[in-house]
């Protein structure tokens, strides 16, 4: 095989660094309270979830052996889970509707328009127990529904950039300063949470019935709150890339490898299954469920969940919010600008570029680097100030670029998706560790159906 002009440290530290940007960006939390595209009303045991490949982004839920159509029959962009209902809200934040999971005489979920304002658009939906909260798009505001009568929200001069709800509580990241601030009935855990953060600037929380966990400035997750389950005692030297709080536990999926590890709650919440990755999970009060990344079905798995066994029968929902009205295909089309960052750093080349001399034609490094990494002659694109490779090395090099190519394809169906690419990336720094092998002796995520 032809020796292509990378270094082995450049390299390894290349592929590192994207693996490290790509985990960053789609780091999230979907803890009892907040809003995703998958939630569960843990009162009555049922899991809800936005469904994938279909003309509209609809809701279809999962309660005690019945999978439930949900009415009615709209495009939602995320939806959150309370003890007896839950919400979703409408595509383009201008109305959320809620349903009642507890009435088991009916097989059928009434839906309740809750909010409708064209003007004043919502965000950051998020169910705690009993009380719901959103912040206003543009202002970062905060508006609260149901609840307690002594359920108070922030003050309407406050702009949050991210809310999440609990059991009496809801808290949120300032827009200004990053601090997390809470409000509620629940006082006594709300300021407990509160003072535990102090002025330490947080890039995401999430909230569990009496605690909140979430990334700090560096990426590190941090908890704060109640602690009598150790619900607050993060497994050491593991970094998460989600995390999903319930009453007395947390979970959070594993960056390495989309695998799940959970803590407090008594030891009950250890995941059972082997060889199972996730794209996201959700916890309820003393249950978690999981939406695998194999076929985008949903797995539920502790001492509350009602079924036996922990398959249900939701399958192919979407793995994240889309903003776009029919999202069949978002899960793929969000990654092009992952692929030009990958081309650029194999070629050195910024996305736009000259070629030639000063005075030569704009070209975009798509343009440039994809015809050639088709034609087989990845060594004429990649950047030249670097040196000599090891035979594996040359095999990660490969990895990346073809992975660049199939996530700039101009057709959204047949590019990567984000667990596609990372599994890609992983295999390429793995191949760093090795001195032997060929990449057609691995698995290649191309574009999956």
């Amino acid at each position: 095989m032809t020796k292509l002009p990378f270094s082995s440290a450049t390299v390894a530290d290349t592929v590192t660094v994207v693996i490290l940007v790509i985990l960053a960006v789609t780091t999230s939390g979907h803890a009892l309270g907040s809003g995703a595209t998958l939630a569960v009303s843990f009162g009555s045991g049922t899991v809800c979830g936005i469904v994938a490949s279909q003309p509209t982004q609809r809701i279809e839920c999962y309660r005690r052996g019945q999978t439930i159509p949900i009415d009615p029959n709209i495009n939602f962009s995320s939806i959150t889970g309370g003890r007896n209902y839950f919400c979703g809200l409408r595509s383009g934040g201008y109305a959320f509707l809620c349903w009642d999971t507890t009435d088991f005489s009916s097989t059928n979920f009434a839906p309740k328009l809750v909010y409708s304002n064209y003007t004043v658009r919502l965000e950051n939906l998020s169910y705690g127990d009993d009380q719901v909260c959103a912040t206003v798009v543009g202002t970062g505001s905060v508006n609260c529904w149901r609840g307690r009568d002594n359920f108070q929200p922030p003050s309407g001069a406050d702009g949050f950039v991210s809310i999440s709800s609990g059991f009496g509580f809801s808290c949120g990241i300032l827009a200004n300063v990053s601090q997390v601030r809470c409000w509620g009935s629940n006082t006594t855990i709300g300021n407990l949470i509160q003072t535990g953060f102090g002025n330490m600037p947080m890039k995401s929380i999430v909230a569990g019935g009496s605690h909140v966990c979430g990334l700090n400035s560096t990426g590190f997750v941090i908890c704060r709150g109640n602690n009598d389950s150790g619900q607050l005692d993060v497994p050491s030297s593991t970094e998460f890339s989600t995390l999903a709080l319930g009453e007395s536990h947390s979970c959070g999926i594993r960056r390495v490898n989309g695998s799940v590890a959970c803590w407090g709650g008594g030891g009950e919440y250890s995941v059972n299954v082997t060889g199972v990755f996730f794209e996201t999970i959700v916890s309820g009060s003393n249950f978690t469920c999981g939406l695998t990344s194999g076929n985008l079905s949903v797995i539920c798995w502790g001492p509350g969940w009602p079924n036996s066994g922990g398959e249900t029968g939701l399958h192919q929902v979407l793995p994240g919010p889309c903003n776009n009205q029919s999202c069949s295909e978002c899960a793929k089309s969000d990654v092009y600008g992952l692929g030009v960052v990958l081309l650029e750093l194999l070629t050195g080349k910024r996305a736009i570029f000259k070629s030639g001399d000063d005075r030569g034609t704009p070209i975009s490094v798509v343009d440039f680097a994809v015809p050639i990494i088709m034609a087989g002659d990845l060594v004429k694109i990649l950047d030249s100030r670097v040196g000599q490779p090891e035979l594996h090395e040359v095999e990660a090099v490969e990895l990346m670029a073809y992975s660049a190519m199939h996530c700039v394809h101009l057709e959204g169906k047949e590019r990567l998706t984000m667990a596609d690419i990372v599994a890609n990336l992983d295999r390429a720094l793995a191949l760093f560790d090795d001195s032997h092998g060929s990449i057609s002796s691995g698995i290649i995520s191309i574009a999956s159906e």
